[in-house]
């Protein structure tokens, strides 16, 4: 048994070390990429900085200084898209999430069950079929190529993922927390908010880092709907050289990572409870 033990933890460790290889080898390629020299990226494979070339700035002060605006907009749009949209699907989709989970509902045959379903069904439709709609409908309310028009898209396709994960997380906390609360004179608002909320912070967090995430990375939308005052990091990704895509694909890859570093105790707590299955 003691063998068999060490040979199944050893193939977990074989398993992670590739995994982590897989993931890591291309990030550290866009990164060695996005700190080479013209002559460097222009010649033979190098692998190593200071050992098979220079590490250097300069194109990053390319894509950022030199192009200017045509560079930095795209990250300011993005990060506005990304957190507006992130914190609008968070509020309404975790307010539809709590009543789904404390409040019973009946409409014809259908019960609270088959709403969490509907909502959980949404996300496999796909979205290209809705393009023409949107775009017909966007063309007449003046919406195509605005922050707020692809606000609103990411919003109608997000709030029903947040409701569906917040309707979980709300049913993993005890109800009784909540009714000894109204027993002690606590009205529905001031459990909601005293209670409900605090309890529910790993969830809010996760939701909310996950739909920030799906908008920062969102391409279709933006394609079809965006032309040049709401560009996005990920269009500029498909419109540019090798050299920049490596800078761009870098620098939009640190607030990713830096959010999910500094939230990770709140994600994690999130992911336990029952968050996403």
């Amino acid at each position: 048994m003691v063998w068999q033990q060490k040979v199944r933890r050893m193939g977990v460790y074989v398993i992670l070390i590739g995994w982590s290889l897989f993931i890591g080898i291309p990030i550290y390629w866009l990164a060695i990429t996005a700190f080479k020299q013209s002559r460097d990226f222009n010649g033979g494979p190098t692998f190593i900085p200071w050992v098979d070339f220079q590490p250097t700035l300069d194109s990053f002060y390319s894509v950022f200084v030199r192009q200017g605006e045509l560079s930095r907009q795209p990250f300011l749009n993005s990060i506005i898209v990304s957190l507006v949209t992130a914190t609008i699907a968070t509020m309404i989709g975790s307010a539809g999430g709590y009543a789904l989970a404390r409040f019973p509902f009946h409409i014809g045959p259908f019960r609270n069950s088959h709403i969490a379903f509907a909502f959980l069904i949404q996300r496999m439709f796909p979205p290209a079929v809705l393009l023409i709609p949107f775009l017909l409908l966007y063309r007449t309310l003046n919406l195509l190529d605005t922050l707020h028009g692809l606000i609103l898209a990411y919003c109608a396709f997000n709030i029903p993922f947040v409701v569906w994960i917040m309707c979980d997380f709300f049913r993993s906390l005890p109800i009784e927390i909540e009714e000894s609360a109204q027993i002690d004179g606590c009205s529905r608002w001031g459990v909601l908010i005293r209670i409900a909320i605090p309890l529910a912070a790993p969830g809010f967090v996760t939701a909310f880092l996950l739909v920030a995430i799906t908008s920062w990375n969102e391409y279709l939308f933006a394609l079809t709907f965006a032309f040049t005052h709401a560009v996005t990091v990920p269009l500029i990704l498909s419109d540019t050289g090798t050299r920049s895509m490596a800078v761009i694909a870098l620098s939009s890859l640190v607030p990713v990572i830096v959010a999910g570093l500094a939230l990770e105790r709140y994600i994690r707590r999130g992911l336990t409870f029952g968050a996403v299955k």
